[in-house]
């Protein structure tokens, strides 16, 4: 009688919970530094439509520093857009984005300022900044310490 073939060893599980591959997408900030605006974003995401980026494996466009205007809301205290650089807002930014099937990101510092010092950071306003990027569709935070 035959010995029973051998089974191959299958390998470690794999977490279902991981991603397969890192979180890819576009960050302006060691191109452009502050020199953003909306239309610079939005760009972005019809290039990595129209570039094939998207189907393999692109999807966040996030936009780093210089997003916002130099003080926050004095009614409500949450973070606004830069008037000039973003006028549509940081919400119509996230519609135009998703609407192309993509995810978008965006940048606060856990400190008083950001890092290039040109917008209020989160410090003491964590839980409005967290509501205001959940209310603007935010799927990506990138959170400088």
């Amino acid at each position: 009688m035959a010995a029973p073939a051998a089974q191959a060893d299958p390998g470690p599980a794999v977490d279902p919970a991981l991603a397969l591959t890192p979180p890819m997408g576009f960050n302006n900030w060691n191109t452009t530094g502050c020199d953003i605006n909306e239309q610079m974003i939005r760009d972005m995401a019809d290039i990595f439509v129209s570039k094939g980026l998207k189907d393999v494996g692109y999807q966040y466009v996030n936009v780093d520093d210089c997003w916002a205007d130099l003080t926050r809301d004095p009614a409500t205290g949450r973070l606004r857009n830069h008037p000039t650089r973003f006028p549509s807002g940081m919400k119509a930014l996230a519609d135009y984005i998703h609407a192309r099937g993509l995810k978008f990101g965006i940048y606060t510092s856990a400190g008083t300022l950001t890092c290039a010092k040109t917008m209020p950071g989160s410090l003491d306003h964590e839980e409005i900044d967290a509501q205001t990027f959940a209310d603007w569709g935010v799927d990506y935070l990138k959170y400088d310490m």
